[in-house]
C-alpha cells in the first residue's frame, strides 16, 4: 500500500500543528516562569530597595537588632553593605517575625538579642514587615561603621 498525496499532506499538516502547539506551550511556560521569577527577586540590602519591595517579594536584609522578644518579634535598623565584612548604619527601621520553622544559621536563638547583627532572608508581608525564613547570625563576623 502506498500513501496517496492527500494522506501525506494531511499527515504533514498534523505534524506541523503538533510541533507548533508544542513550541507555543513551551514558550508560554518559559515566559510565565520568567515573569514569576522577576516578581520574586531578592531586594538588595539598601533602604530604598527594601522600602519599595512589594508584598510577597523575597528580601535579604542585614540588621542591627534594637529589640527582640521571646515570641519571635525582631526590630532593628537596616545595615548597608560596604564590603563583605563592613556595614554602615541606616535610619530604616525593619520589623521581622521569626517562628519555630525559621532556620537559624551560625548560631542559636539566644544569639538574637539587642546589638546583635543578623542576616534575614524572608518575604515582605502586606504591613511591610518581614516573615523570616532564615536568620544568619553575623555578630563577631562583621563590623559596623
Amino acid at each position: 500500500m502506498t500513501a496517496t498525496p492527500k494522506s501525506t499532506t494531511n499527515q504533514r499538516t498534523i505534524w506541523i500543528a503538533i510541533i507548533t502547539l508544542t513550541i507555543f506551550v513551551a514558550s508560554f511556560l518559559v515566559w510565565s516562569s520568567a515573569r514569576s521569577a522577576n516578581s520574586m527577586t531578592a531586594a538588595a540590602s539598601t533602604d530604598q530597595s527594601f522600602t519599595q519591595a512589594p508584598p510577597g517579594a523575597k528580601v535579604k536584609l542585614v540588621l542591627e537588632i534594637t529589640e527582640s522578644t521571646p515570641d519571635g518579634l525582631i526590630r532593628g535598623k537596616l545595615l548597608d553593605k560596604q564590603t563583605e565584612k563592613l556595614y554602615s548604619r541606616t535610619t530604616t527601621a525593619v520589623t521581622a517575625h521569626s517562628s519555630d520553622s525559621t532556620k537559624i544559621v551560625m548560631g542559636k536563638s539566644s544569639d538574637i538579642h539587642p546589638a546583635a547583627v543578623i542576616h534575614i532572608t524572608g518575604a515582605v508581608k502586606n504591613d511591610h514587615t518581614v516573615d523570616a525564613e532564615q536568620i544568619v547570625i553575623l555578630t563577631g563576623y562583621v563590623e559596623i561603621k
